[in-house]
């Protein structure tokens, strides 16, 4: 999928600028453009000393390019020019050894994990239910097995993603709290701290800590 915005540049000193990208999408006049970006960065893209003779657009093209943003026309400090920014996304479905629920994974073009979600009856259906929509069969360059997806809704991804967030950390909680009872009961039957520190990985100091239920 494809993002084209308006990207104005202020230079504010000689060795840092900062970049402002804006829907250019038709927007009424009194709806102020609300920035989808706004990149503050020191313009030293290849190292310390970058070459004098090159310009600071060439390298303000490098640096949108190093963050997903391609120009369309020619960079020009202080003026408008548009942008674009491609984005690719691809799911596979994950077998889980020895369990009977299947996984689907969630990438962007650069590999990295953004959702791995359960999968009750088909990988299609458990991605609509995240805010995500099948585009069509693998994307150049990827592994086998892989689908192209594309957001349907960001609102919904993002909301999806602070749910299973706040779940992993109630389920975390709750094994800290089994961990500790368990500790705690050890060293009440007489088990020395320093085993016990050991065995959980931690100090000695935190053992005590948890027989004494401080922390």
């Amino acid at each position: 999928m494809g993002f084209r915005a308006l990207a104005t540049i202020a230079q504010h000193e000689p060795e840092e600028v900062v970049i402002e990208i804006v829907p250019s999408g038709d927007l009424p006049a009194s709806a102020p453009a609300t920035p989808a970006a706004t990149i503050t960065s020191a313009l030293r893209p290849g190292g310390p000393d970058p070459d004098p003779f090159i310009s600071p657009e060439h390298r303000i093209t490098y640096l949108l390019r190093e963050i997903g943003w391609a120009p369309l026309e020619t960079v020009v400090i202080g003026s408008p020019f548009g942008v674009v920014r491609e984005t690719r996304f691809r799911a596979a479905v994950v077998n889980h050894e020895g369990g009977s629920t299947d996984s689907v994974q969630v990438r962007n073009d650069d590999g990295e994990l953004l959702a791995e979600l359960a999968v009750s009856s088909t990988a299609a259906d458990a991605l609509a239910l995240s805010g995500w929509t099948v585009v069509g069969a693998s994307g150049g360059g990827w592994p086998d097995g892989t689908i192209a997806i594309a957001p349907r809704d960001w609102k919904v991804v993002v909301e999806q993603a602070k749910t299973d967030r706040e779940i992993a950390q109630r389920e975390a909680s709750r094994r800290d709290s089994f961990w500790a009872a368990c500790v705690r009961e050890a060293i009440l039957d007489g088990h020395t701290a320093k085993d016990l520190a050991e065995i959980a990985g931690v100090s000695v100091q935190r053992i005590y800590q948890i027989r004494d239920r401080r922390r």
